[in-house]
């Protein structure tokens, strides 16, 4: 049973249902070769799981759905950052100079205490929450950073600031929600959390800005695609 909510979580993540609308049990029956009860139970407990809903005369509906984003757009490269993350609209939490964190300092190699830009913020796409988001930057970037309105996502913000981005680094993990960070993505305690921390570079190679990220499990994965160097070489 549990093998089936897997498969079919992994459908609606994907957006594999049209509309959000489930197949009829008989036809999931038939697709995976399982049984009335073992269907029945792997979709009540994605209902559970606030992943489904049944609807009373329509059916069983998809009402979760995941934004799924290339590695290459998470750093803020790629044809179209704007492309990419669609439908974004950011609220801030805080907007102030602040004493650079320890942890901040050590990652942008500079002292603790100094002067740094925090801007935090919630994210949400199409009136979604994605996640809670914590930048820390650091002068003389954050001057420019301070003044421009912020509005959709942070790569367009610093783009409007006029900052180029040369590099970044990005650690991922997984963590599960406590009472707090529930409260604020609007989510059940424990339950699964993108982790992450970003250091960006400047064209020139200097890092001004530590991120502190942490969105929703069930709202936002990222894809790594890579490319072997031998691949479409003839061996002779």
């Amino acid at each position: 049973m549990r093998w089936l909510r897997d498969a079919l979580w992994s459908e609606v993540m994907s957006g594999g249902f049209s509309g959000g609308l489930f197949p009829r049990e008989a036809d999931l029956m038939k697709s995976y070769g399982a049984s009335r009860s073992t269907v029945r139970e792997a979709i009540d407990l994605l209902r559970r799981e606030g992943i489904v809903e049944r609807i009373q005369g329509t059916g069983t509906l998809a009402v979760a759905h995941r934004n799924t984003m290339k590695l290459v757009e998470a750093h803020g490269f790629g044809d179209s950052v704007q492309r990419a993350m669609p439908g974004t609209a950011s609220r801030v939490l805080a907007h102030e100079i602040v004493p650079m964190p320890r942890a901040a300092a050590r990652r942008l190699a500079c002292e603790p205490g100094e002067d740094a830009l925090l801007i935090e913020y919630v994210g949400y796409q199409y009136g979604q929450i994605l996640g809670l988001y914590s930048n820390y930057v650091r002068f003389p970037q954050a001057e420019s950073v301070r003044t421009t309105p912020f509005r959709t996502h942070w790569y367009a913000l610093l783009e409007k600031a006029g900052i180029t981005i040369g590099e970044t680094d990005f650690l991922i993990e997984v963590m599960a929600a406590d009472q707090l960070l529930a409260g604020i993505l609007e989510m059940e305690v424990g339950r699964p959390v993108l982790a992450m921390e970003q250091v960006i570079r400047d064209d020139a190679g200097d890092a001004f800005n530590y991120a502190v990220l942490r969105s929703r499990g069930d709202r936002m994965s990222v894809l790594s695609q890579a490319i072997s160097p031998t691949f479409g070489i003839r061996k002779g």
